[in-house]
């Protein structure tokens, strides 16, 4: 008879099954991967932050403190590397963004003569004043204005700006204040004792009459001769002649 291999019986198994808290017996907590807080191995997020167990995301790396650049007493935007900083350095200046010195900066002395000093940023509305200044250098004073009434009869009269009365009335006894009177001899008697008011008006000499019967006739050179209206101002120019009934005066 054929011997038959019999094999021999199988070890009884060692292995069984664990459950879920088991677990933490053999199994550590493990690191939160964002804030290192230590996590049991059966909990799926950090109590901490909320952290995901299994699918953990890696810890971002440390953020160094930017350094800012400190700008120096004279910046010099032509040597700076960034093109927005040159492009922009205008309107820096314009807005007054740029720094201006606190106070006035002291003569140079004797020591200091010839030293080339970095232009300092200027504001717009000190540009504006420094372009003003310069297209407007200060006037001299304007000379008073004369005008010299020259009559017929030789008598001249010279006169500014201060209005005044011509006629044949006497001098008053006290004079009066902002106007003078010129006096006239008369023979024919046409003009009136306050005839022709006359005056001077930005520059130009002005002449009315006073509703007299004589009446007033001004006429200028290369122009008919004009009645004057009573009260009604008539600018005159140099050289225009002035008639006051008999008696007449060209303006000089």
């Amino acid at each position: 008879m054929r011997g038959v291999a019999v094999n021999p019986p199988a070890a009884p198994c060692t292995l069984r099954l664990m459950s879920l808290f088991d677990a933490t017996a053999v199994t550590p907590p493990l690191p939160c991967s964002r804030c290192s807080e230590r996590v049991a191995a059966t909990s799926l997020f950090c109590p901490a932050c909320g952290q995901s167990m299994t699918r953990p995301v890696p810890a971002a790396a440390p953020v160094e403190p930017e350094e800012i650049p400190v700008e120096s007493d004279a910046p010099n935007e032509l040597s700076s590397t960034d093109p927005l900083h040159r492009a922009t350095g205008w309107l820096r200046r314009s807005l007054n963004l740029g720094r201006k010195p606190e106070g006035e900066r002291p003569e140079n002395p004797a020591g200091e003569a010839g030293v080339d000093h970095p232009t300092e940023a200027m504001s717009l509305f000190d540009i504006e004043e420094a372009e003003r200044s310069d297209s407007n250098p200060p006037r001299k004073a304007a000379s008073p204005v004369r005008f010299l009434l020259k009559f017929d009869s030789g008598l001249t009269f010279t006169v500014g700006e201060t209005p005044g009365i011509i006629g044949v009335k006497p001098l008053p006894e006290e004079p009066e204040e902002g106007r003078q009177r010129l006096f006239l001899d008369d023979e024919t008697d046409t003009v009136a004792p306050e005839h022709l008011e006359f005056g001077v008006k930005r520059g130009v000499f002005w002449v009315k009459d006073l509703k007299t019967v004589a009446g007033t006739v001004v006429e200028e050179p290369g122009s008919p001769a004009l009645q004057c209206i009573p009260y009604d101002v008539y600018p005159l120019v140099r050289g225009s002649q002035v008639r006051m009934g008999n008696v007449a005066f060209t303006l000089h």
